[in-house]
């Protein structure tokens, strides 16, 4: 089961472009929704919401209490950060039913790319085509990420699969089965290009021609 995870939320009265002078005091716009409730409007400081955000990633549940009163369990459903700047703009959850199971996308981690056997001898290196993996999961049982050991990849000829992936208990795959996560890609060879070669005639000849 994920770590608990909580955080208090004020009501907020800011709103469009009202929002940037909020930023501007250290708060954050939040909004809260689902679970058939009305949505919420919500701010935070913004140092206390990074280390939410930090803690939380996109798959551990956070327990949200709203003005000192209810508290709702939640998901990170959204996050929009400035392209430039990199600044926490605003962050969207998504209230789930602890009972119940809720799609999530978990990240995919490679264990021991350089030891597994395929790339001994330079055969070859560990190429990574899925970092991430779509769930099936109740909301506390969803996993930060998923280890992949690289050690089965003995030769040029084998690889992972989503399917080979081994899930927590009560997760469920639903990402395709056959999608290829890991498998060892070979050397690229590089062909010497060679340049044809120029013929220089010979200093006599030419000579003997312009005599003609």
């Amino acid at each position: 089961m994920a770590d608990i995870i909580s955080i208090s939320l004020q009501s907020r009265t800011a709103f469009g472009k009202k929002n940037r002078a909020l930023r501007r005091a250290g708060l954050i716009p939040v909004h809260v929704y689902g679970e058939g409730k009305e949505p919420l409007s919500l701010q935070v400081a913004s140092a206390e919401l990074r280390s939410t955000m930090r803690a939380a990633g996109a798959t551990t549940p956070v327990t949200i209490k709203v003005d000192g009163g209810d508290e709702s369990v939640t998901l990170v459903r959204e996050i929009a950060v400035h392209p430039v700047s990199g600044a926490l703009l605003h962050v969207d959850f998504m209230r789930v039913d602890v009972a119940s199971e809720v799609q999530a996308i978990v990240p995919v981690t490679l264990l021991n790319e350089e030891e597994a056997p395929g790339t001994k001898g330079g055969a070859g290196v560990v190429t990574q085509a899925i970092y991430e993996i779509s769930v099936l999961a109740r909301p506390f049982d969803i996993p930060s990420h998923i280890e992949v050991d690289c050690m089965v990849l003995v030769d040029l000829e084998a690889e992972i699969k989503a399917g080979d992936l081994v899930l927590p208990a009560g997760v469920t795959l639903e990402s395709d089965p056959d999608a290829r996560v890991a498998w060892i890609q070979p050397p690229r060879v590089v062909e010497e290009v060679v340049a044809p070669k120029v013929e220089t005639p010979e200093v006599g000849a030419a000579e003997g021609d312009e005599s003609k």
